[in-house]
């Protein structure tokens, strides 16, 4: 008798882990499956406070469209990377977007491996200040080989060298659990973008450890466009923002480098 409770209790025990097993994998697959549905622009946030931002990887985009078809106010465009790279169609998507009357910036992905100035020089050797209408960005995303300390020593200076030429701190653009990893209590001073994607009735507005309010919130990086071939970034001015809150409050002459 012992021993067969002992074999009932196992086998009572090893099918309420596979009921639990099974219903574990069916909550997930039905997680994935919402959050990887396209998103339609204006699903989170006001409708005119809407954003997009774009590199080459959404190639040729037709901006006529994005400008007549769509109410997105702003966009940011990638123009370097590191030490070297510059995005192809940075310079076409500057001239095309402001063309069809959207407000733009730049933003440079950081490397924390890379001297900051030789950063600093690659963005300023593509980005003509004339053609800017946002404050600029600095996309912060990866940790490196350095430590902590050091990557915000080196984030402060590129600050610093954007504030010394264009009169404004830079944006910081990163994700929520990057910023409350790593940078948070350290730029009080800036302005912040944080990407928080997913399901919207389980993953809100971003959330961050030290309690401050991001500027711009990225929610969703599956966003459909009328002009633009598949997916891209969608993003919202937080609420009580509006668009003059990240326009430049100076005009520049066309930069020589």
């Amino acid at each position: 008798m012992t021993g067969e409770k002992k074999i009932f209790r196992l086998n009572a025990l090893g099918k309420l882990l596979v009921a639990l097993s099974a219903m574990t994998i069916v909550g997930v697959i039905a997680l994935t499956i919402i959050e990887q549905q396209p998103d339609d622009l204006g699903c989170c946030g006001d409708w005119d406070k809407q954003g997009i931002d774009v590199s080459h990887y959404q190639g040729k985009i037709d901006w006529d469209r994005v400008g007549s078809e769509t109410n997105i106010k702003f966009v940011y465009i990638k123009a370097t990377e590191g030490s070297s790279h510059k995005d192809s169609l940075y310079r076409y998507n500057t001239e095309q977007a402001r063309r069809a009357g959207l407000a733009v910036g730049s933003y440079h992905y950081f490397h924390p491996n890379v001297p900051v100035a030789v950063q600093y020089k690659n963005f300023m050797s593509l980005v003509d200040l004339s053609t800017q209408d946002l404050i600029p960005v600095v996309d912060i995303e990866e940790k490196g080989r350095k430590p902590s300390k050091q990557i915000c020593d080196s984030l402060e200076k590129f600050s610093s060298m954007i504030l010394a030429q264009w009169g404004t701190r830079p944006i910081i653009y990163t994700h929520q659990r990057f910023y409350n990893y790593l940078l948070q209590r350290s730029f009080d001073d800036h302005i912040l973008w944080i990407a928080r994607y997913g399901a919207y009735q389980f993953k809100p507005s971003p959330s961050l450890e030290d309690k401050r309010e991001c500027t711009i919130w990225q929610y969703s990086n599956r966003g459909v466009v009328e002009g633009i071939n598949g997916y891209v970034d969608l993003n919202t001015l937080d609420e009580g923002v509006n668009i003059n809150d990240i326009m430049l409050k100076r005009r520049f002459k066309r930069a020589e480098w």
